[in-house]
């Protein structure tokens, strides 16, 4: 099997331990399917960047920035982590500390296993653009505007959480735990960091087609 066949194989594997990654919770099996799947995800994560690693850089990969690369690679794994935010919301109701509430720990190892991932990727790319320019003015720029994009997404998340607590009944209020209410806030900040991932990969993009046209 050449080097290019057995990253493909990694990478299919990599999706069946996301998609057991998130699925596994709602499997009435005897053994933990979800952790079962952070782990082959983050095996065939760390094996498809070592296969990457090895491969020759051919010349379409020549033409995507570095900055492109990181990018694309942020919006899928901070879109991961708003998912896995999302489908574990309930583990945080509880009115006990993180610490007492096994389920929201486990949600939390979770989460942090795909910021391992995700930063170990990113250390593994950067070794192989080793030699190269990593950022220059345009990359610059593009940082600058999405930067721009993620301060408003993040402050308009904000308002709207202040806005909810500030006008919402006593009574109401009373059903979200500060566990809860310290989940939504990370996940406007994870939602500024997406949207600031998406457009600069956007910005990259649309930068690249018009060089090519």
């Amino acid at each position: 099997m050449s080097p290019r066949h057995q990253l493909l194989v990694w990478l299919v594997l990599a999706g069946v331990g996301l998609a057991l990654f998130f699925s596994g919770d709602y499997r009435d099996l005897p053994f933990p399917v979800g952790w079962l799947g952070a782990c082959l995800f983050v095996a065939a994560v760390w094996f498809s960047v070592a296969k990457l690693h090895a491969l020759p850089r051919s010349e379409d990969e020549a033409q995507i920035a570095p900055g492109e690369w990181q990018a694309w690679i942020g919006v899928v794994f901070v879109g991961a982590v708003i998912v896995a935010c999302v489908m574990r919301t309930d583990a945080f109701l509880p009115q006990v500390p993180i610490g007492h509430n096994p389920e929201a720990r486990v949600a939390g190892k979770h989460i942090g296993t795909l910021f391992v991932a995700w930063l170990v990727l990113l250390h593994v790319m950067k070794k192989r653009w080793a030699g190269s320019v990593l950022a220059d003015e345009r990359d610059a720029h593009i940082a600058l505007i999405a930067g721009h994009w993620a301060r408003c997404i993040t402050a308009l998340g904000i308002i709207a959480i202040a806005v909810t607590l500030g006008f919402s009944d006593t009574e109401r209020l009373l059903q979200f735990s500060y566990p809860f209410i310290a989940q939504a806030l990370m996940s406007v900040l994870l939602a500024g960091l997406w949207c600031e991932q998406l457009a600069a990969a956007l910005l990259y993009w649309r930068d690249r087609r018009g060089v090519q046209a």
